[in-house]
């Protein structure tokens, strides 16, 4: 979907010396600038799952030990839903200060005993149980998930040619309709062109230019869903114009 376009046209040295920019922010030629984008929804054939187990236990040993068995608890949970052991990424357990909005005053920084723990989910169908049995869990924070497609890859670089075809066709009709020739492109940009589109007022909405999926992440009972992901690309291009005749 073409969400936004821009388009400046120069066809004079004079109307380029008018504008109130550096002549180092534009071509040294007549240009028509155009962006364009592509998106596409597909549904994830991979989950990734990233979660916290803690201890809030004073003494150093019983903390260990409830994390550690905690650790246990949830890698069987895993295998029982067909995680591959290798999928499973266990940070070392950590004993570190935890952070509080307010400390009584004389009372010493109180303590947790933490692992990470990072696994991939490649069978989906899986998804669903495995979630609703971690959210029920004690001891469980930082809990997040994510989702990603095996070819995204492929899914990325066809948005990429969608867009320049439709940012192509859109510097074509603005050609025909000044009466020029759309020449070659002279620059192309998978991000915003930003001192161009800055300096000629032609940058809108940085956060309509973002590439990748753009949802917010599933909170609470939403994340044990397996969700579509919204995947999109947009291209910035200059192509220089010239006389209908040449």
């Amino acid at each position: 979907m073409l969400k936004q376009f821009a388009v400046a046209v120069f066809l004079s040295a004079a109307a380029l010396a008018a504008a109130p920019i550096l002549a180092a922010d534009l071509p040294s030629h007549p240009f028509i600038h155009v962006n364009a984008s592509a998106e596409f929804y597909v549904m994830p054939d991979l989950g990734e799952i990233d979660i916290d187990i803690v201890s809030l236990d004073t003494d150093p040993d019983t903390a260990w030990k409830e994390v550690n068995d905690g650790l246990e608890t949830v890698r069987a949970l895993f295998v029982q839903h067909g995680v591959a052991m290798d999928d499973i990424l266990v940070q070392d357990i950590v004993r570190r200060p935890r952070k509080v909005e307010v400390l009584p005053e004389g009372q010493p920084l109180p303590m947790d005993t933490r692992v990470s723990i990072h696994l991939t989910v490649r069978d989906l169908g899986q998804w669903t149980p495995l979630l609703r049995s971690l959210l029920v869990m004690k001891n469980i924070e930082s809990l997040a998930v994510s989702f990603n497609r095996s070819d995204r890859g492929k899914i990325e670089d066809d948005l990429l040619e969608e867009a320049l075809g439709k940012a192509k066709l859109k510097a074509q009709k603005i050609a025909k309709g000044v009466g020029a020739r759309l020449g070659a492109a002279a620059g192309v940009s998978v991000g915003a062109l930003k001192n161009l589109s800055n300096a000629m007022g032609m940058s809108s909405d940085p956060f309509a230019r973002n590439v990748g999926e753009r949802r917010a992440s599933p909170k609470g009972s939403e994340m044990a869903l397996v969700q579509a992901m919204r995947l999109g690309q947009a291209v910035d291009v200059i192509y220089r114009i010239g006389n209908a005749g040449r």
